[in-house]
């Protein structure tokens, strides 16, 4: 008989193409991910992938499977929402997710008024610049910096979100500071890795500085944060982060830089959840201490 956890390693697996990273997006051992699933296609008498250089990819017995195990996991999925939903209790645990400059330098810090109002809260912070999938519960709180287009989901306005080039002192002390839009070109830039161009930062340096010699890329922006103090370069970072670190300095007032939304982003079955209605209301809370 199938077990939900093989079917559940055996997505993973499908999704993230190496049992190491289907362990990490599971939090077990790679070695677990590849047992069991020998074990699954032992007990089938099929081989459900295929090694390539890119990595583990379905083959066709594994195709069959895939359509099977996503429903299976459709069903599981809904059945704890559902429960989770049903709770009115605010205890226990809720999966909150943000980048990491914003969990570490926004959420962290603040988090200890919200276990005050609710000892029995358990809250887990992941910080991921990625959009993780909420029906797949991958979180029951997301923070994003645009609004959800799915139905399925519910989302609350929390604040602008604003962004500034920002330099350091050690930085301006070697370069000098930027005159100008015109004399940006010449000096040293950080910026998100390849992958992230998409992002503000990405978007506005890729637009504004086409030539900019990037010296460092990351897809962490507290990494990005701390080489910015430490006079690697110019960034471009949300005000909200960079107030966190005196030793970032406004450079160039007059660029024009985006401006985006903060949304608090929950799954719509999770709605009567007191605890994820705890989570959403001290964010409201949260906020607008920040948004002027």
């Amino acid at each position: 008989m199938l077990q939900w956890d093989d079917l559940r390693y055996f997505l993973a697996v499908h999704r993230h193409g190496t049992h190491a990273a289907a362990g990490r997006s599971l939090h077990v051992a790679p070695t677990t991910i590849g047992r069991r699933l020998a074990a699954l296609e032992e007990a089938l008498g099929v081989k459900l992938f295929q090694r390539t250089p890119d990595g583990l990819v379905l083959g066709e017995s594994g195709q069959v499977l895939r359509a099977h195990a996503e429903r299976v996991e459709a069903e599981v999925l809904a059945s704890e929402r559902s429960l989770t939903g049903a709770d009115r209790r605010v205890s226990g645990p809720v999966r909150l997710t943000a980048g990491d400059g914003m969990a570490t330098h926004v959420l962290a810090p603040r988090l200890a008024e919200l276990q005050l109002v609710h000892p029995e809260l358990r809250v887990e912070l992941r910080a991921d610049n990625l959009a993780v999938d909420l029906s797949r519960r991958e979180a029951d709180v997301a923070l994003r910096l645009f609004r959800p287009r799915e139905q399925s989901l519910i989302a609350r306005r929390l604040a602008p979100f604003t962004f500034g080039v920002y330099g350091g002192e050690p930085y301006f002390a070697r370069r000098g500071r930027p005159s100008g839009m015109k004399d940006a070109a010449r000096h040293d830039w950080l910026g998100p890795e390849s992958a992230q161009d998409g992002t503000p930062p990405g978007q506005w340096l890729r637009r504004h500085i086409p030539d900019a010699r990037v010296v460092l890329r990351s897809s962490a922006t507290t990494v990005l944060m701390s080489a910015c103090a430490a006079g690697q370069g110019l960034a471009v970072f949300p005000e909200l982060l960079a107030a966190s670190d005196p030793r970032l300095v406004p450079v160039l007032p007059r660029a024009a830089l985006p401006t985006r939304e903060l949304w608090a982003v929950t799954h719509q079955d999770l709605r009567h959840s007191a605890r994820v209605s705890a989570v959403m209301d001290w964010l409201v809370r949260l906020f607008p201490l920040h948004a002027g």
